[in-house]
């Protein structure tokens, strides 16, 4: 019986990685020393320079939309490929920022000439966690229904707001194959799921796998736990990548320590992936 050769993993960067960098600093971080003089431009070269597959960039970094110039981002990713994440901080607030679905169709059409035809979506954020998501059912619908127009898959991440068995459910109250997951590493942790468990639950509609370890332990609900190098943390990385063989992988970064170098913290990542 001839011998199966593996599917090589595709593996991305998050823009929302660099977030000091691109002039957002969270509150109990340090500010950065500098910032990228190109804004999201320069974490396109950055994954260019790592040799990674794909970048995501997150739309709450680009401005907005009617600003967007794709065809420069385009120009420098010189066959890199591209998608956006979209929602952040709170995206649909569970349904009580409808007017939020206006802002996502906007980016949805700007998705649909870049080559990674998946955009990453959130429902909420750690601050409607244990509410009712169900409001935000008939958005995520009309979303669906936008994305199916042109081509593209959406991926709802719980974003410290979902855990895995309510992500299901949304799904199924969405019951559209449009809808995927992006699965969060330590927002699984944040909402109290066992990760590799989570993770496995997930496995058929996970698109994307957003990679990170952290410390088990948080002072702040809003920003949770410090995110660490691969192995240095309580995440059983290898468990969910075995769980999730076929996701796009996609290194992102949360709340930074004091002195943090994340193109340093990005690149720990790409060394364990590639030795993988």
């Amino acid at each position: 019986m001839p011998v199966q050769t593996p599917i090589p993993r595709r593996v991305g960067v998050d823009s929302y990685a660099y977030h000091r960098l691109l002039g957002e600093t969270r509150p109990a971080e340090t500010p950065p020393s500098h910032r990228f003089a190109h804004g999201s431009l320069d974490v396109v070269g950055e994954a260019r320079m790592l040799e990674l597959d794909f970048a995501l960039l997150q739309t709450s970094l680009l401005g907005a939309p009617s600003d967007f110039a794709a065809d420069a981002y385009l120009t420098e990713a010189d066959g890199l490929a591209l998608g956006l994440s979209w929602g952040a901080p709170d995206g649909f607030a569970f349904g009580d920022r409808r007017e939020a679905l206006g802002d996502l169709l906007a980016w949805v059409a700007h998705a649909a000439a870049l080559p990674l035809h998946c955009v990453r979506i959130v429902a909420g954020g750690p601050a409607h966690r244990g509410r009712d998501a169900a409001p935000v059912v008939p958005l995520l619908r009309e979303a669906c229904a936008a994305a199916r127009d042109v081509g593209l898959t959406l991926a709802l991440e719980n974003h410290g707001d979902l855990t895995a068995a309510q992500v299901i459910h949304l799904l199924e109250e969405v019951d559209d194959p449009r809808l995927r997951v992006c699965f969060d590493t330590a927002n699984a942790l944040r909402v109290g799921d066992d990760v590799a468990a989570a993770a496995r639950e997930l496995a058929p509609f996970v698109e994307l796998v957003h990679l990170k370890d952290c410390l088990g332990f948080w002072d702040d609900a809003a920003t949770g736990p410090i995110s660490v190098a691969p192995g240095q943390g309580v995440i059983p990385l290898g468990s969910v990548l075995a769980a999730c063989p076929q996701a796009l992988v996609c290194i992102e970064l949360g709340q930074l320590p004091a002195k943090a170098d994340e193109r340093s913290l990005v690149g720990t990542y790409v060394e364990y992936l590639r030795s993988r």
